[in-house]
């Protein structure tokens, strides 16, 4: 078992659905191994859905539509920028209009697409379902508005979900730790006892600053110095590690 937690064993065990991950960075189990945590708390875009390519194919369309180029290279470009980022590049092309009425415009043409098909991560659906058969208490902690977090939340397995906290809502964004504290407020937990699951630097550095023990699911994003070196932070390669990660010492 703690060669499962620990992401150093050879590989997926037996009739194990939280199988070992290779190629997982090396990091500390969680902090209570004899209990579970209070919460999980999930970021949305590049955790649970693959919505990076809509952000970028919304901002081009957007772009064209004022007369300005915009080639696929550029779509490259942009992939898993921040909406600030994005909005900021938009501008940048010279697009004539104002910053709210872009995060509007781009936020609106990603809902649309996501309700009509929605690109769930790789054993994202079957993750939440298992912690909500659990019992852990899950939150949605999204730097994205309403409009698109709520098409995700009518898409998940049905009440899995107990606190949403969207971009929209009050307090900082991320980087800062207002959301996840929001989400562990509204939880009635203590966020030191909850696990954020990221996939950014951004809401990495988020989750560390809230307190959480802050899980990074995607091996492929370059962190700062001071992030890899924190102590409460662990990194895996995808939601199965997650999953194993969390419940591999809680049978469900």
């Amino acid at each position: 078992m703690a060669d499962l937690l620990s992401g150093s064993g050879p590989g997926r065990a037996p009739g194990s659905r939280w199988g070992a991950t290779v190629g997982a960075e090396a990091g500390p189990t969680l902090p209570w191994d004899d209990e579970r945590p209070a919460a999980v708390l999930f970021d949305l875009d590049g955790t649970l859905i693959d919505s990076e390519p809509m952000w970028s194919a919304a901002v081009g369309t957007l772009v064209r539509e004022h007369g300005h180029p915009w080639h696929p290279v550029d779509d490259a470009a942009i992939v898993g920028w921040s909406i600030p980022a994005l909005v900021a590049e938009v501008l940048r092309r010279g697009v004539p209009l104002t910053e709210a009425e872009v995060v509007t415009r781009l936020h609106r043409d990603v809902g649309a697409v996501l309700r009509r098909g929605m690109p769930w991560r790789p054993g994202a659906r079957h993750l939440l379902a298992a912690l909500h058969h659990s019992g852990i208490p899950l939150a949605l902690v999204s730097a994205t508005h309403s409009v698109v977090v709520d098409a995700v939340v009518a898409s998940a397995p049905a009440g899995v979900f107990a606190v949403v906290v969207a971009g929209d809502g009050p307090g900082r964004p991320k980087p800062a730790p207002d959301p996840y504290l929001h989400a562990a407020e509204a939880l009635a937990v203590d966020p030191r006892r909850c696990v954020a699951v990221e996939d950014s630097s951004t809401g990495v550095r988020a989750g560390l600053a809230a307190g959480t023990f802050t899980v990074a699911m995607d091996p492929t994003v370059a962190l700062p110095a001071d992030l890899v070196a924190h102590p409460r932070l662990r990194r895996v390669d995808g939601l199965d590690a997650v999953g194993r990660l969390v419940l591999g010492v809680h049978a469900w």
